[in-house]
């Protein structure tokens, strides 16, 4: 079956990034996004957040993923919950961050659902409210977010919101590593290191040490 042609100029916009011919990728993603492609919008927020083939321009970025969010993009809306957060290419403004992280944990973006569980718990542009905030960093730790499974892992190892928990904690971070989050191999190292939990074991601190480069880190 044919493509529509948004989806194949987008498809031509990727293979072209890929080559590294990034204004071909540019015009490809800029004709996929005005027919409604939000992949191919979000595509273009990244390429001017970076500055790759474009000169950085962070306001032309948020621009991008707004527009992304509108037509739809989970990670979109996460982003421009991070660029309200952080006051990146627009204001500071913490309320507009919260509600745009718990629309994209809506729309089910697993890092969306880790930021808007942040601001629950830290009361970032909303009242604080431990008991949903743990709920939805749960979900997102359960559905494959390594850096979710590490914050939560640091809240049991620290007791912070719960109670002190190293087996919890560990365990936590054995799923972070199964998520390729090199943040939870290293924590998980100290713990064989420290004996946090488990029997000290400085072989196995050291095997994971020298693993935790060569997985990959979450954006």
């Amino acid at each position: 079956m044919a493509l529509k042609e948004d989806n194949r100029l987008l498809q031509e916009g990727n293979k072209a990034l890929k080559e590294g011919q990034l204004d071909k990728a540019l015009e490809l993603f800029m004709k996929s996004s005005d027919m409604g492609n939000y992949f191919a919008t979000y595509n273009l927020g990244c390429m001017y957040y970076f500055g790759d083939g474009v000169k950085k321009d962070l306001k032309k970025s948020f621009d991008y993923f707004i527009k992304a969010s509108n037509q739809g993009d989970a990670e979109a809306t996460n982003r421009v919950g991070v660029m309200y957060e952080q006051g990146i290419g627009v204001e500071k403004d913490l309320v507009k961050a919260f509600k745009y992280y718990h629309t994209s944990a809506n729309m089910n973006s697993l890092s969306g659902m880790a930021n808007f569980a942040s601001c629950l718990l830290e009361g970032k542009g909303t009242d604080v409210n431990i008991n949903l905030g743990l709920e939805w960093l749960n979900k997102s730790s359960e559905k494959g977010n390594g850096v979710a499974s590490t914050l939560l892992a640091s809240y049991y190892t620290n007791g912070k919101y719960v109670e002190q928990d190293y087996k919890k904690a560990k365990e936590l971070l054995e799923r972070g590593m199964d998520q390729k989050y090199s943040e939870a191999v290293l924590e998980l190292a100290r713990f064989y290191k420290e004996g946090l939990g488990v029997e000290k074991d400085l072989e196995k601190a050291k095997e994971l040490e020298e693993l935790a480069p060569n997985i990959f880190v979450e954006d």
